[in-house]
């Protein structure tokens, strides 16, 4: 029989890939981690983050008892590091190379390739105070697609192109009662995955 630290020094492994790739996307700063895009990281951070999600261990709960560390070293281009595990009389680490990708995320690649989900329309004596005012109320909306793709001057007002329905949906909530409001739909492609039609939303705005 062992003891629990005599057990751990004896039989402790740690496994990590050889090369962990991490993709950072150069236009809205975020670093793909554990499947999902994280905005606000240093790199190093981002590197420490995707080096302690890519650990294994043999030992149940080993990952997040605070034993491990991670030491990072800056090369030319890539990162070495070092995962280690010290305990009484023993030394166990692994060591990999994690390299930084530069990709496009999926939700810039919508905002830049002109994707969009609703149009509003706003029409009857509408300047550009209207555009801007709607566009910063957009700006403040916490849904991911709340961007405008593109701004038309058309005869009689001025067709906003937004990426999100939902946040087309609080804009025209506050014109309730102020405005003529109407609403429409057209259907545009096939989800496969859900098997649904997707439609965009028209929402015509007379002031």
């Amino acid at each position: 029989m062992f003891c629990q630290d005599c057990y751990l020094k004896k039989h402790l492994k740690i496994d990590l890939p050889n090369i962990i790739e991490v993709s950072y996307c150069r236009k809205c700063d975020s670093y793909m981690l554990e499947g999902r895009w994280v905005r606000g990281l240093a790199e190093e951070e981002a590197v420490k983050r995707a080096v302690e999600a890519a650990i294994k261990t043999n030992m149940r709960g080993m990952e997040k008892s605070g034993l491990i560390k991670v030491e990072i070293e800056k090369r030319e281009t890539e990162y070495m590091v070092t995962a280690r595990a010290d305990l009484e009389g023993a030394n166990v680490e692994k060591r990999a190379i994690v390299r930084i990708t530069k990709v496009t995320c999926p939700d810039c690649s919508r905002m830049s390739g002109g994707y969009y989900e609703a149009v509003i329309q706003l029409r009857g004596g509408v300047g550009k105070k209207h555009v801007d005012d709607v566009v910063e109320k957009i700006s403040k909306h916490r849904d991911k697609f709340a961007f405008v793709t593109e701004i038309r001057k058309v005869p009689g007002g001025f067709d906003l192109y937004l990426g999100s329905k939902k946040s087309a949906e609080k804009i025209v909530s506050e014109f309730r009662g102020k405005a003529e409001i109407k609403k429409s739909f057209e259907p545009y492609t096939y989800d496969r995955q859900t098997s649904k039609v997707k439609s965009r939303f028209c929402y015509l705005i007379r002031l």
